[in-house]
């Protein structure tokens, strides 16, 4: 298993070390090839971590991000990760190029051309990408329960709709390929619970019933889960 554990004192000490980080791993970006990738969670645990890295001195007109997903909903609803995104990072760093995964189509179904083509934006590996993880042991919205989730675990589309019977909303998930395609990997999380899933999911079993397992597997050797209490 390639990922490695850090733990934190507390969620605050998280999100400023993970921000410094996070800026000079941009920053070298830059220098190396003249812009820098990122996708990004929403919701509100990884707030703290993307407000304290818009307070960064980064050079933030060469930064491109996306999300990993998002609900299928106008990025004005509360319930948008797109929303928690633009309310925190791209509040203290407008000139980031945001890349989003809703299109303004119906259905994620009828949007998934259509994203895919805009995240065509992002032509190699991302330099950063963080995500979360549910009490299922879902990333993005990779859900175990999900129908889709056999055609989100393979390539070559980016993304994917996605519906889960235990999530509300319809959602637009980057694939299981596009995720893993990351010079560097994160997963953020807090709290107990949170910790004793993760603890599940280092042990045996299948990929698909734990879908984190596949990034604690397969991830790079910059893979990390980053915990505080």
């Amino acid at each position: 298993m390639t990922a490695r554990l850090r733990v934190f004192r507390d969620a605050q000490d998280l999100a400023e070390t993970l921000a410094d980080e996070t800026a000079a791993l941009l920053t070298a970006a830059i220098a190396a090839g003249g812009r820098a990738t990122m996708a990004l969670p929403g919701g509100r645990t990884p707030s703290p971590f993307l407000t304290a890295l818009g307070r960064r001195a980064v050079d933030w007109g060469r930064v491109t991000a996306t999300l990993v997903d998002d609900r299928w909903l106008p990025p004005d609803s509360p319930e948008s990760n797109a929303a928690t995104l633009r309310a925190s990072l791209l509040a203290a760093a407008p000139a980031i190029r945001f890349i989003p995964l809703y299109t303004g189509a119906a259905t994620p179904e009828e949007g998934e051309a259509a994203c895919a083509e805009a995240l065509r934006a992002f032509d190699g590996p991302f330099d950063l990408m963080v995500t979360g993880m549910g009490e299922d042991g879902h990333v993005a919205s990779l859900f175990p329960d999900a129908p889709g989730l056999a055609a989100a675990w393979e390539g070559p589309a980016p993304c994917r709709a996605m519906r889960s019977p235990t999530a509300p909303h319809p959602r637009m998930t980057l694939t299981l390929p596009r995720l893993l395609d990351s010079r560097r990997i994160v997963v953020l999380i807090t709290g107990g619970a949170k910790r004793a899933v993760l603890e599940q999911a280092r042990a045996a079993g299948p990929e698909d019933a734990m879908p984190v397992r596949a990034l604690l597997r397969r991830g790079g050797a910059d893979t990390m889960v980053c915990w505080a209490p």
